[in-house]
């Protein structure tokens, strides 16, 4: 029962996980040049935009943990309705 259940919640994952996803705004990466060729104000430029987008990734993926326990507690709760006991169902032959 337990490997029925690990696998449904992987298959109901991987259905949930494009529109889980969606909600979350992946950040464009920014181009990078060879830093020797720089001046010290493109560097400097070129540094505030790494950060930026190393903080903007850092939202992106505490998104995607965030909605990621959602569909798991959602695939979890679904699978333990379905495997409620059903001693009141006919057993068909």
């Amino acid at each position: 029962m337990r490997k029925t259940m690990i696998a449904a919640s992987g298959t109901l994952m991987l259905l949930a996980s494009p529109a889980v996803a969606q909600e979350c705004i992946k950040p464009t990466a920014p181009q990078v040049a060879d830093k020797n060729s720089l001046t010290l104000q493109q560097r400097n430029a070129m540094v505030e935009q790494l950060d930026a987008y190393i903080a903007a990734t850092n939202v992106y993926l505490a998104c995607l943990e965030q909605k990621d326990g959602k569909a798991r507690a959602e695939a979890e709760a679904l699978i333990r309705k379905f495997e409620a006991p059903v001693s009141d169902l006919e057993v068909v032959q």
